[in-house]
């Protein structure tokens, strides 16, 4: 018997499928042994091999509709799909601030805290955030070599707050999955490794160059803190978007003539 219209027909579905490789290969194994029986009954029946081939797809129904409705999802599925989705990305997120922080404190010791983390040229303390910054940073000879400090050291901060944030996510995440693996609720639920790394890439891709033209903003009109920082965020978040696209790159597989 040709197998040339289930194959075809087959691989138009393969192109349409959403959902986990697993899940996947469940739904086209399915399918070609549905097409299959019934192809060999219309045969039994007196048609030749192709016409029944033609009779059973024609019975079983196009691909685009029985993709279609394998993709559905349940709302509580979606949700749970959006919510890990989100969590990843969160745990990206919460690790690029981290390496940016990190990065940060290292280009000031080869550059000046002041252009990391200070204030502009020109900026006018008040009395009052004079006297602040100096009591909190009693080494420091002046208002903006005092402010330059104080937020460097707050950077620390930053860098423990996005590793403690983002351990407690990933722990999260980790405990779910191995939940999901206990306890099985039937069709995984998450999205498409393509949809992820796709929001991803435009998330920090995005991000990073609007801070980096930030900072090269603040080189001109200087009405911002911390230029070096806006420089390092950019640059992480630029990194980062880049590894995404990559990702998502690599998902891409052609699309067959019958699935366009």
């Amino acid at each position: 018997m040709t197998s040339d219209r289930i194959d075809t027909y087959l691989d138009d579905m393969l192109d349409r499928l959403e959902g986990t490789p697993a899940e996947r290969r469940r739904m086209l194994s399915e399918a070609e042994a549905h097409l299959r029986d019934s192809a060999d009954a219309f045969e039994r029946g007196g048609m030749d091999a192709d016409a029944a081939q033609s009779a059973a797809i024609a019975a079983f129904g196009d691909a685009p509709t029985i993709a279609r409705v394998s993709n559905r999802r349940k709302p509580a599925a979606l949700l749970a799909a959006f919510v890990r989705a989100a969590a990843q990305l969160g745990v990206y997120g919460f690790a690029a601030i981290g390496v940016a922080a990190l990065l940060a404190r290292g280009l000031a010791l080869v550059t000046s805290v002041q252009w990391v983390y200070g204030a502009p040229t020109g900026y006018q303390f008040t009395p009052a955030q004079c006297a602040h910054w100096l009591a909190v940073q009693p080494g420091a000879s002046n208002c903006h070599t005092a402010a330059a400090m104080e937020s460097s050291d707050d950077s620390f901060l930053f860098v423990l707050a996005a590793a403690i944030i983002g351990l407690v996510v990933a722990g999260v995440i980790l405990a779910m999955l191995r939940l999901a693996r206990r306890y099985p609720l039937g069709t995984a639920s998450r999205l498409p490794r393509n949809v992820v790394a796709a929001i991803g890439a435009t998330a920090f891709l995005g991000a990073g160059a609007a801070l980096v033209a930030a900072g090269a903003a603040n080189g001109i009109a200087r009405g911002v803190w911390g230029q070096g920082v806006l420089y390092t965020d950019g640059v992480v978040a630029l990194i980062f978007g880049v590894v995404f696209l990559i990702r998502f790159l690599r998902t891409i597989r052609p699309v067959s003539a019958a699935a366009a």
